[in-house]
């Protein structure tokens, strides 16, 4: 076959007697019921990702519209000789959704006198190519010119035929058209090489008389860097104004708001959304790659877990099949529920739990009011999140934690009684009156725009609460002022006591002695932090012992870290040295009494046993010597020496494949080793 460039392969013309079972069975035969809840659930939730991002960085789309729209071609002409430029600080993480340019794009749609042009590092590889695009979507031309054809031109309305990269197009057509801004966008400028960017600008310059040009150019590293790039030419063919628009922690805390709204269907667990909080804070800060995550966990819960089938907003009985019950009852925080109704003081406590075993319609009714509840449950977990952030936010001179970190710590059962939510009952404890009245007023409005029973009856003892508060404090006149009132747990209700004894100083700390009204503030302050605990504690529940929660909360980090953060090295290497593992075959397996150490086996496939022997030799290898040590452990299958060298020259060419070996100059017979395992 050396000598033969190709060859027909002509496959028998009967067909096999007994066709390929292609119809999924078993629990996959729910699978097109799956796909379309993933698609119903992902639609909503992405509708909801993209109104929360439409509202990030308002204020420098305005400066930026307001910039284009002072930059309009006056009717007396083109006054300027320098391309009026704006240059947008995006940050690295400049291409996430609802970018600043895109947005400005939507809005120049419905503007007939103004043409948006992008430009980006895939369409400029050359100066000629970028000037063949920009004229092309400029004009919006379809005369079916190839692009690729360096000698297309193009006939103006005078007769003269132009090349198609001639600016004397784009000129002609803005005065045909009587067009008073050509708005072009530079999307990436680093990945632009510095000497077709710099040609750009020049040539665009020239013809700033007469073409009423204006440049939006992105830039994710600094305006120093860009300089750098530039020539002294295209410089100063530039009227800058520099726009803020680096992507900011709000962009996360939006996005996670939308993944956390009452009508989600598929809530992330604490574990995932740790893993990629960290991730794109470690490499790119933007919410891409919260999105990323979201959206490929409903992609894997909907496609891998058979049991997503009840998410399903329009489920019927009927469309479920048998197995899938006898999965649910597996679970485990199913036998968790069914042993706690057992445990139960319910007089059909019994009946109830029989009644889930052996009827599947109960437990069609049982699952879907399991999984209401448990959402709410999470949702009202989000909910308490808001009352700690207000409370923090009203404390002077405290912090605000984000709300991803609280609902990591909240999912993972480490807020309730945490060190956080001591310290903050303790600083509202020792806040004055004034400052506590605000926080009583703020969570009393909060709470009461919750559906759930914990928060409305906080709201009723806080309303209550505040009252009297605003009773004592308007009865409380220290002097001409109002003073406001202080508590036992104020530091400066105590006072420090210095005394001498044998020549020996003593430190001893007092409480002062509390008016009327501070005793009475101090009681309904404690009062206040008693409601806030309790309330936290019926809230901030262990999701984990909810019932059915692996249905509707998911939490699995291996697939995301396999694909986001992947380590083919590892695999291929792990594939190579264990190759029993994904074959599940006991001939190739470690021999009895040698521990896990993989012994050269003739059954072991031929890439197998080569990389064997390449973890045993040195930096060169000689080919006769490891041809030699190849055949002597193939042999064992009495393979005829034509196989066997066919066996190793396809294992000795997938190994230089992937990288393992290299020819080498210094020796012809021998090959030279790239890659060491565990470097």
């Amino acid at each position: 076959m050396e000598y033969e460039k190709c060859y027909v392969f002509e496959p028998d013309a009967t067909r096999p007697a007994k066709r390929r079972k292609t119809e999924p069975q078993g629990l996959q035969t729910s699978w097109r019921l799956r796909r379309e809840a993933y698609r119903a659930a992902w639609a909503g939730l992405q509708a909801r990702i993209e109104d929360a991002l439409s509202s990030v960085h308002d204020e420098s789309l305005d400066e930026v519209t307001r910039f284009l729209d002072e930059q309009v071609t006056p009717a007396n002409g083109i006054e300027s000789t320098r391309i009026p430029t704006g240059i947008v600080l995006t940050g690295p993480g400049g291409s996430s959704q609802g970018s600043l340019a895109s947005r400005v794009a939507d809005r120049f749609r419905s503007q007939s006198r103004r043409i948006y042009v992008p430009l980006d590092s895939t369409v400029t590889p050359n100066l000629k190519a970028a000037l063949k695009h920009l004229i092309q979507r400029a004009t919006s031309s379809t005369q079916g010119e190839d692009e690729d054809d360096e000698d297309a031109v193009a006939t103006t309305r005078k007769g003269r035929r132009l090349l198609n990269y001639d600016l004397q197009i784009l000129a002609d057509y803005v005065c045909e058209r009587k067009l008073g801004q050509v708005v072009i966008a530079l999307h990436d400028t680093e990945a632009i090489s510095s000497d077709v960017l710099s040609e750009l600008l020049e040539l665009l310059g020239s013809w700033r008389s007469r073409i009423p040009l204006v440049l939006l150019i992105n830039v994710a590293t600094s305006l120093d860097f860009l300089q750098q790039r530039l020539s002294r030419g295209a410089v100063q063919s530039l009227d800058g104004r520099l726009f803020d628009a680096v992507p900011s922690a709000s962009e996360v805390q939006q996005v996670f708001t939308a993944l956390t709204h009452l009508d989600t269907r598929l809530w992330i667990g604490p574990g995932l959304l740790s893993a990629a909080l960290q991730r794109q804070s470690d490499f790119i800060s933007s919410a891409d790659g919260v999105i990323e995550m979201a959206q490929y966990a409903y992609m894997s819960h909907f496609y891998a877990n058979a049991l997503s089938i009840f998410l399903a907003a329009d489920l019927k009985l009927k469309d479920i099949p048998s197995d899938h019950f006898d999965a649910l009852r597996n679970l485990e925080s199913f036998r968790e529920h069914a042993r706690s109704l057992m445990e139960s003081d319910e007089v059909d406590a019994t009946d109830r739990v029989r009644g889930l075993l052996d009827n599947d319609a109960r437990l069609y009714k049982e699952v879907r009011r399991c999984i209401k509840e448990g959402k709410a449950a999470l949702y009202q977990i989000t909910e308490t999140l808001q009352v700690v952030r207000v409370a923090q936010e009203l404390m002077p001179g405290g912090t605000t934690a984000l709300k991803t970190s609280l609902y990591v710590q909240a999912l993972s059962g480490k807020l309730a009684g945490s060190t956080l939510i001591r310290s903050m009952l303790l600083s509202v404890r020792k806040a004055p009156s004034d400052v506590v009245a605000g926080i009583i007023d703020a969570v009393r409005i909060i709470m009461a725009s919750f559906e759930d029973a914990p928060a409305r009856d906080a709201a009723v003892e806080l309303q209550a609460l505040q009252t009297e508060l605003l009773q004592l404090m308007a009865s409380s006149k220290r002097g001409t002022k109002h003073q406001p009132l202080r508590s036992e747990d104020d530091i400066g209700s105590s006072t420090v006591r210095t005394t001498v004894v044998a020549q020996k100083v003593q430190l001893s700390k007092q409480k002062s002695e509390l008016s009327k009204q501070d005793a009475a503030y101090t009681v309904l302050v404690r009062k206040f932090t008693d409601i806030l605990e309790s309330y936290f504690s019926a809230t901030l529940i262990d999701v984990q012992k909810l019932p059915f929660h692996e249905i509707f909360l998911y939490d699995l980090k291996s697939p995301h870290r396999e694909t986001f953060t992947p380590r083919p090295r590892h695999a291929i290497e792990r594939a190579l040295a264990t190759s029993h593992d994904y074959l599940a075959c006991e001939c190739c397996a470690p021999s009895k009494g040698e521990g896990d150490e993989v012994t050269l086996s003739a059954t072991q496939p031929a890439t197998a046993v080569l990389y064997q022997l390449y973890l045993e030799s040195g930096s060169l290898i000689n080919v006769s010597d490891l041809w030699q040590a190849f055949q002597a452990v193939m042999s064992e299958k009495k393979k005829d020496d034509e196989q066997l060298m066919a066996l190793f020259q396809r294992g000795l060419a997938e190994m230089r494949y992937l990288g393992l070996v290299k020819s080498t100059r210094k020796k012809a017979d021998h090959i030279a080793k790239v890659a060491w395992k565990g470097l």
